[in-house]
């Protein structure tokens, strides 16, 4: 069969290497030079930075992405090591013991700070645990059939039952029910501004899916009990463009072609059904199947056209709830600054309001990085993501794709200067040990991303909205990536868009 994916991301590069793997003739198409989309990099005199996907779940042989790296052929080619993440509030920090103080170090930590909330740390310990078995038994039942099936589907109702009431809470609802402190919600709840959902629109279950253990600790057990396991962080030795090199190798030796600098001008149909795709080189490429990732209105309205969407249909794509941008700035460095940032990715907050700060963001106002910002220092686990003796440093932030006043070109040094400013509280004397900078701003994302409103990582999980589904309404274009109902992340980016895959083939 001929498939055409649009879009050299990670959902593209998934869904384009299994299907050239399972036999057919696959296409790749993407505007940019340099496959990987935001997973590509970003290159100057010897020094390389990553776009974001600064720490990566699921890797491990064992786990979600892992084993499909694995299926591909390519496990051995994407080097990972385990890793964590340092917090940072304006009164004080969660730090890993520079010894090992076991499974509840943290929540032990946070009851010495917050005493007058011991009670709800210990019933959100328990129902974190509960949440976790859960998700275990949800990944078991990807891998089971027949009677042993149908015995984990019963498991996963009664894991369902202590939650059945909170099904419906908001992230807000369920921290209240937990701790009287606003700091110590933040400390759960502050992720959050990274997907540009406030905690009343965010899902309450999903906070125990974003702060597992092994994210603040790398040494933290596995294993909570017994069908209880957690899930580790990783950083990608080399960067993200590893796991690209990786995929798009796997498409290459399976026979699929790669056409990078080039744009799809449209999706044709014919009676119902996908035939072709036409691009800017005035190249007709014959399709039996599509699989679009990227944008849902580019995609649908712009390449296929309203004329053959239902209104249903086209009022689904124009309600997507999306997330805004971020603002980043990349450094080379001629010092090591990790004593202060205390590893290879930190998170600073400037306030404990994380749903004001988000909405002051959604109504175009961008902070300059006074609410927050994160620190990534690839080159303390990959050295050679920059010269001998030089440090490869990014600072970035959350900011709407738009400004309510003024633009990003013109004012994009002085924001430059702004967010530098405020590492430099964390980190002293930043600024005088920068030897050059690089920054990318929402017009640069929506050029690398071709869409018209940069969503860095794309759908937010909003209570009661989904995305587009991987099976559209015509016939035979698929639609995967950080928009469909996979949602964003690369955690749930590789695994849908691979799911999908497989479901393509078994349709063929």
């Amino acid at each position: 069969m001929n498939i055409v994916v649009i879009g050299a991301g990670a959902a593209g590069l998934t869904a384009a290497a299994t299907l050239a793997k399972a036999g057919h003739n696959v296409t790749v198409v993407d505007h940019n030079q340099r496959p990987g989309g935001v997973l590509s990099g970003w290159d100057k005199n010897g020094f390389t930075w990553d776009l974001g996907q600064l720490l990566v779940e699921g890797f491990g042989k064992d786990e979600a992405i892992g084993e499909i790296l694995d299926s591909l052929g390519i496990y051995d080619q994407v080097k990972t090591i385990r890793d964590d993440r340092r917090y940072v509030f304006p009164d004080f920090s969660v730090d890993k013991p520079q010894e090992y103080g076991g499974l509840t170090w943290r929540m032990k930590y946070l009851k010495d700070i917050f005493p007058e909330d011991s009670n709800g740390l210990d019933r959100y310990w328990k129902d974190f645990k509960r949440f976790t078995r859960l998700m275990t038994i949800v990944r078991k039942l990807d891998h089971t059939s027949g009677l042993l099936k149908w015995w984990w589907q019963i498991q996963l109702y009664v894991s369902l039952l202590p939650f059945i009431t909170r099904q419906k809470w908001s992230a807000e609802k369920l921290m209240d029910s937990y701790f009287s402190s606003k700091k110590l919600q933040a400390v759960f709840i502050s992720i959050l501004a990274d997907f540009f959902t406030p905690p009343s629109q965010f899902m309450g279950l999903g906070v125990f899916a974003l702060n597992a253990e092994t994210s603040f600790d790398s040494r933290v057990e596995k294993s909570l009990g017994r069908n209880c396991d957690q899930i580790y962080m990783y950083s990608l030795l080399g960067g993200t463009r590893t796991l690209v090199d990786a995929l798009v190798g796997c498409i290459h030796q399976n026979g699929g072609v790669m056409k990078l600098g080039c744009d799809v001008t449209a999706i044709n149909i014919v009676n119902g059904y996908v035939s072709s795709v036409e691009t800017n080189e005035g190249e007709s490429i014959p399709a039996d199947i599509v699989v679009a990732s990227g944008a849902a209105k580019e995609t649908f309205f712009n390449l296929v056209g309203k004329n053959q969407l239902e209104a249903e249909f086209i009022k689904e794509v124009d309600d997507l709830p999306l997330m805004d941008s971020v603002f980043m700035v990349h450094l080379a460095l001629d010092y090591d600054p990790a004593v202060h940032t205390g590893g290879v990715c930190t998170y600073y907050y400037g306030t404990y309001d994380i749903e004001g700060g988000i909405v002051e963001a959604k109504q175009q106002v961008y902070h300059q990085g006074k609410q927050g910002f994160v620190v990534h220092l690839p080159t303390h686990h990959s050295p050679q993501m920059a010269p001998d003796g030089y440090q490869s440093m990014t600072v970035y932030t959350i900011c709407p794709d738009s400004l309510a006043e003024g633009d990003w070109e013109s004012q994009k040094e002085q924001f430059t200067d702004q967010l530098i400013k405020y590492a430099e509280e964390h980190i002293p004397d930043l600024r005088g040990h920068v030897i050059d900078r690089v920054t990318l701003s929402p017009p640069e994302f929506r050029e690398l991303t071709q869409c018209s409103h940069h969503a860095f990582g794309g759908l937010a999980p909003v209570m009661g909205k989904s995305g587009i589904k991987h099976q559209t309404p015509i016939q035979g274009l698929w639609f995967v990536g950080q928009q469909s109902e996979g949602g964003g992340g690369l955690a749930n980016v590789i695994p849908n868009a691979y799911k999908t895959a497989m479901e393509i083939k078994n349709t063929l």
